[in-house]
């Protein structure tokens, strides 16, 4: 029997494409929100919430290439 090289399958990358997509517009979101919001604690947790979604972002985008 023949062993599959280590890797993603199909349906594992479907899944992480999903993901991408779904933080893509989570991030789209609160720098809207921010603009709009007033309170400057508000503003910071979504500052927060923009780096670590730009982030999330980068690793999900470098486990779909590698």
């Amino acid at each position: 029997m023949q062993q599959q090289p280590a890797g993603l399958g199909i349906h594992e990358k479907a899944e992480l494409h999903e993901m991408l997509v779904f933080k893509t517009n989570c991030l789209a979101k609160s720098k809207m929100m921010k603009n709009q919001v007033q309170d400057t604690e508000l503003q910071q947790l979504l500052d927060q919430d923009i780096q670590a979604s730009t982030d999330n972002i980068s690793q999900l985008q470098q486990l779909l290439q590698g």
